[in-house]
């Protein structure tokens, strides 16, 4: 079964710190249930969505808006390409000292293991058709954001936020 480290090895390939919240009973309820993509699969397949604009809605709230709606705060021009926005949210993302990464629990009332409340997506996706993981990472982005890629693993990953 994969584990913490591989987790966080996935983010440091990415240029990200090490922030990946483990919680062994929530990885084994959704590794039960059906799809053609295990955890860590889905995790690297899903990582580079949370570079690129919303595969559903580029003009859903996300990093790479964020960024992109203004580069100047990012130390960017208005014509920023791609690798630049990217780099800024590595930068933004690892500089956030609140930076953490969970699987989105299955339950009604989702919590991470401290007790803070983490939000569904607001598109409604559900733990039983995605890997849903959130990112908390207040400094940078501060509201809920959402890696989803889809079980079934014939759709590509997107991420979104909500500002």
């Amino acid at each position: 079964m994969d584990c913490a480290e591989d987790f966080n090895a996935a983010l440091q390939e990415h240029g990200l710190p090490p922030a990946y919240r483990y919680e062994t009973a929530e990885h084994q309820v959704q590794s039960a249930l059906p799809g053609n993509l295990g955890a860590l699969e889905a995790f690297r397949r899903g990582l580079p969505a949370l570079f690129e604009p919303c595969r559903i809605d580029p003009n859903r709230d996300g990093f790479a808006a964020m960024v992109a709606s203004q580069p100047e705060s990012f130390g960017l021009t208005a014509g920023a390409t791609g690798e630049q926005l990217r780099a800024a949210i590595v930068n933004g993302l690892a500089a956030d000292p609140d930076l953490a990464v969970h699987l989105l629990p299955s339950g009604e009332e989702p919590q991470a293991p401290d007790g803070t409340r983490l939000f569904p997506p607001e598109e409604g996706e559900q733990v039983v058709d995605h890997w849903i993981w959130c990112v908390h990472a207040p400094a940078f982005f501060p509201g809920p954001a959402w890696l989803l890629v889809p079980r079934n693993g014939e759709e590509p990953p997107y991420a979104y936020g909500y500002l």
